[in-house]
């Protein structure tokens, strides 16, 4: 996974967490996944309540959040990272992970729980493609030469 990005979260229309995947560094303290949906959904309330359409950014004392919206799903989609991370390479990613998955499910929201649990599994191989750093990937290349 790209080293920068901390964690990665869908959360559905109802503001449960349907997807999260974290990137543990030794040393550092799992996060309250409950309670980091549950601000990013409140933050996006009171941001229209303000005539926002959407929170982008909110930057921590020691990490970044990058979320955006799915407008047809009102799927959130969020990025943590570390504080040095360049703004556009996260919203470049997160608008990729929100395709990926928008692509993935497309119609299959209401079908039954073990054709979903396919198409996660298929999204989150994707995903690891999408997330592999570009040395792994090149790596993987000349090990296949």
């Amino acid at each position: 996974m790209i080293k920068e990005i901390l964690c990665i979260y869908i959360i559905d229309d109802t503001g449960t967490p349907i997807f999260i995947r974290e990137n543990y560094i030794q040393g550092s303290e799992n996060a309250n996944h409950a309670l980091l949906s549950d601000f990013i959904t409140a933050l996006q309330s009171f941001a229209k309540e303000f005539g926002e359409e959407e929170t982008r950014i909110v930057e921590l004392s020691d990490a970044k959040i990058f979320s955006t919206l799915d407008n047809l799903t009102n799927y959130l989609f969020i990025i943590k990272s570390d504080m040095s991370t360049k703004s556009k390479k996260m919203f470049e990613m997160l608008n990729k992970i929100k395709n990926l998955f928008i692509d993935s499910f497309m119609g299959q929201l209401a079908s039954s729980n073990e054709k979903k649990k396919k198409i996660m599994e298929s999204f989150e191989y994707n995903l690891d493609v999408l997330l592999e750093e570009p040395s792994e990937k090149f790596l993987g290349f000349l090990k296949s030469l």
